[in-house]
């Protein structure tokens, strides 16, 4: 059987260390307001963040490097002594268990063992249990899911125009990576409409959850067992959202108007129908849960939507043709105007079936219908290549993210710093 200390290692890493430090209580680096920084908490992160830098801790300068890791880990701290003070902030034991049960999945997988060579290899490396090793863990996780709530607040609070966009791709474009293999891309939508009795029956059953939740029903339970959309297994938690962040105005209407625990009528949107509750309002954004029902076409409707844009792309072979017929009657309103260009898209941003559908087309080749939330489309590809770099014209929603990316870390530094200065600090190395 294979060693798992390195996987260990990785796991302790990733919880900032706390098994490996909770078990060597011996000495204290530092304390940050009521947190402590154990020495052997530092080592393993000196040792870890070396490692990360190739640097050979025998030639190294160590003691300068292990100055800047304990700055390092005050800043950690100060952010989770900063996050425990924020009330907007929590943590759900669900997903302080979700987290945990990844990373021993993740050391399982790696390394081929089972979880009783696991609790072996724990007691004979380590020291410890799989009980004690499970309890600290779900301690340093919660801290680590704290501290990147209050992180992800920074980002989503972040907010940049086309001019910062544009300095951030003049300052580093030489820099940031190229895009793998992307295809230039046309696109020609049909749209299907559900059935009135499709729809009739969605809205009957969005009524009648809630009439449960007027009669006094648990939102989240009732989220679990009947809504349709992805969150649904979170109990209906969508998290935060912005003005402008979402694509249905009407939903983002009805958000922004709501107090705090209150819980919305049935509302209809392009998506199907909803019923939401605000949770928390902070800086301009709102917390929600919510229970949808799609509305979605049956089969038949399908088919004979594809049909129909099969036959007209039969008729389509040129650019000029595709162009023409996009402009007339696509449903999608972004690209219709432009002939239904969408310009460069990498492989990584495309769906599934759209990848499927364009991955052996050459030049010139148009795919068979595809479904896409409440719509056919067919896509012809223009033009493709194995590599190219990023650019303004064509991708700049990633360029825009990267700068946000860079323009939310540094905000979050400036405001570390500034907490810093608040918080109790006593270095005792």
């Amino acid at each position: 059987m294979r060693s798992i200390k390195s996987a260990v290692f990785l796991m302790i890493a990733v919880i900032a260390f706390s098994v490996y430090a909770w078990e060597r209580l011996d000495g204290i680096a530092a304390v940050v307001g009521d947190e402590i920084i154990m020495k052997s908490e530092l080592e393993a992160y000196s040792l870890m963040r070396m490692s990360a830098m190739r640097v050979n801790p025998a030639t190294a300068d160590t003691a300068e490097l292990t100055r800047t890791f304990l700055n390092e880990l005050i800043d950690n701290k100060v952010l989770l002594v900063q996050a425990r003070g924020d009330t907007t902030i929590s943590v759900r034991n669900d997903e302080v268990e979700s987290a945990l049960n990844n990373h021993i999945s993740m050391i399982l997988q790696q390394n081929g063992i089972t979880m009783e060579q696991f609790e072996m290899q724990l007691r004979i490396q380590q020291g410890t249990t799989l009980s004690r090793f499970k309890s600290e863990a779900r301690r340093t996780i919660r801290e680590q899911l704290l501290k990147q709530k209050l992180q992800q607040n920074y980002y989503f609070a972040a907010k940049i125009n086309r001019r910062d966009v544009e300095q951030f791709y003049a300052a580093y474009k030489d820099s940031l990576p190229e895009i793998g293999e992307s295809f230039d891309l046309s696109k020609l939508s049909l749209k299907i409409t559900p059935s009135d009795s499709i729809r009739q029956s969605a809205r009957s059953r969005i009524q009648a959850i809630k009439k449960q939740l007027d009669g006094g029903a648990d939102f989240e339970e009732l989220a679990k067992e009947h809504s349709e959309g992805p969150e649904a297994i979170r109990g209906g938690e969508l998290g935060y959202i912005s003005k402008g962040s979402t694509t249905e105005i009407a939903f983002e209407e009805r958000a922004f108007t709501m107090g705090v625990g209150e819980i919305s009528e049935p509302f209809e949107t392009r998506l199907g129908f909803h019923i939401i509750q605000v949770t928390e309002k902070r800086d301009r954004r709102v917390k929600l849960r919510q229970i949808m029902l799609r509305v979605a076409p049956d089969q038949k409707q399908f088919d004979n939507t594809a049909a129909r844009l099969d036959s007209i792309r039969g008729t389509i072979n040129k650019k000029e043709d595709f162009e023409k017929t996009a402009r007339e009657i696509s449903a999608d309103n972004l690209t219709r105007l432009r002939g239904g260009s969408m310009g460069w898209v990498s492989m990584f941003e495309i769906s599934a079936d759209l990848r499927s559908a364009i991955q052996n087309l050459e030049e010139g080749g148009i795919t068979a219908p595809i479904m896409e939330d409440g719509v056919v489309s067919i896509y012809r590809v223009n033009a493709r290549t194995e590599s190219r770099r990023l650019s303004l014209e064509n991708d700049y929603p990633i360029i825009a993210e990267k700068a946000k990316d860079i323009f939310a870390q540094k905000k979050l530094i400036e405001t570390v710093a500034r907490w810093r200065e608040r918080v109790f600090i006593d270095i005792r190395i």
